[in-house]
């Protein structure tokens, strides 16, 4: 009766653990993209629109500038529309 129970219950124990392992992983991972720095993209006039300039917090309510003060962008394919934020002014 015990051997029974036990190759019942143990590799649904294990399953139950490594599905809970990777809930959590996952948890982690979702956690990490909301607070990884973002570049952040110049408007400029030429062939290239974009210019890659800082990276940018993205979080936060003020907005990301460049050195010289213009607003930063976020580059999603090949034009940057997207304004980013950061933590401090």
């Amino acid at each position: 009766m015990k051997t029974k129970f036990f190759n019942f219950v143990m590799p649904m124990a294990v399953v139950a653990l490594g599905l809970a392992g990777a809930m959590s992983t996952n948890a982690m991972n979702e956690g990490a993209k909301d607070v990884a720095p973002v570049m952040g993209w110049k408007h400029v006039s030429g062939a290239n629109p974009c210019q890659a300039v800082q990276e940018c917090s993205n979080s936060g309510n003020f907005s990301c500038t460049a050195p010289d003060g213009a607003q930063l962008y976020a580059k999603p394919i090949s034009t940057c529309l997207i304004p980013l934020q950061r933590n401090q002014q």
